[in-house]
């Protein structure tokens, strides 16, 4: 186990929680899924991330558009392109899948304005067994840090989830088991050297999730 571990937590918000919810949970990173908000417009997703600028808290810019992603509207890759030129700027960091055509033009945008880049990959009915492969190549392409989020069918799912990140934590990295049965990763993961555990304020945005007031008495009481 790395040494003084203390989980760092990734809120998941949308344009439909107040700043006034979320200013005092106490949070270290806001995941921005503007492919949740109302309009799917840039200049909206914009607007709606200057507001959250007032916060003080670390920004992620993320977005879903294909169903392997675990996106909840299919839209196109140019769209994608249009919210990632015009809100990238604005944020702090950007997550970018794996599997994404876009994925040289993001990482290469976000070395333009020094913003640091989460190469994630998504498995929403399984855990592959290929893990290490997808961490390298993952890493190949420059990321900053490495996420790898699949859905756990049993306990030997999150126990590999477990044993893969332990020996990878020197390298940024953010790994998830989803569904029921992964729902304690939420809690184990961050001892094992995951760098940031995801939750929600009113809806869950992948299977597994905790709310974010149960999560963080939870962790404080495991990690006193």
């Amino acid at each position: 186990m790395p040494k003084k571990v203390k989980p760092r937590i990734a809120l998941v918000v949308s344009d439909k929680e107040s700043n006034a919810q979320i200013k005092c949970l106490g949070v270290d990173l806001l995941e921005l899924r503007t492919d949740l908000f109302k309009k799917l417009d840039p200049a909206y997703a914009a607007s709606q991330i200057k507001l959250r600028r007032v916060l003080k808290i670390p920004l992620l810019l993320t977005v879903r558009n294909q169903k392997k992603e675990g996106a909840r509207k299919i839209f196109s890759d140019a769209l994608k392109w249009r919210m990632m030129e015009t809100v990238l700027p604005l944020v702090d960091m950007v997550d970018i899948e794996l599997s994404s055509p876009l994925l040289n033009q993001v990482v290469a945008l976000a070395r333009q304005h020094s913003k640091k880049v989460i190469v994630s990959s998504h498995y929403l009915d399984h855990t592959p067994t290929h893990m290490e492969s997808i961490f390298k190549k993952a890493l190949s392409t420059r990321a900053d840090i490495v996420k790898i989020a699949a859905k756990a069918n049993t306990w030997d799912d999150v126990l590999r989830m477990i044993k893969f990140t332990h020996p990878h934590h020197k390298h940024p990295l953010i790994t998830v088991s989803m569904g029921t049965w992964g729902t304690i990763s939420r809690l184990l993961l961050p001892a094992a050297g995951s760098l940031y555990t995801y939750t929600f304020l009113h809806k869950p945005t992948a299977s597994g999730q905790i709310d974010v007031k149960t999560l963080k008495s939870h962790l404080k009481f495991y990690y006193p």
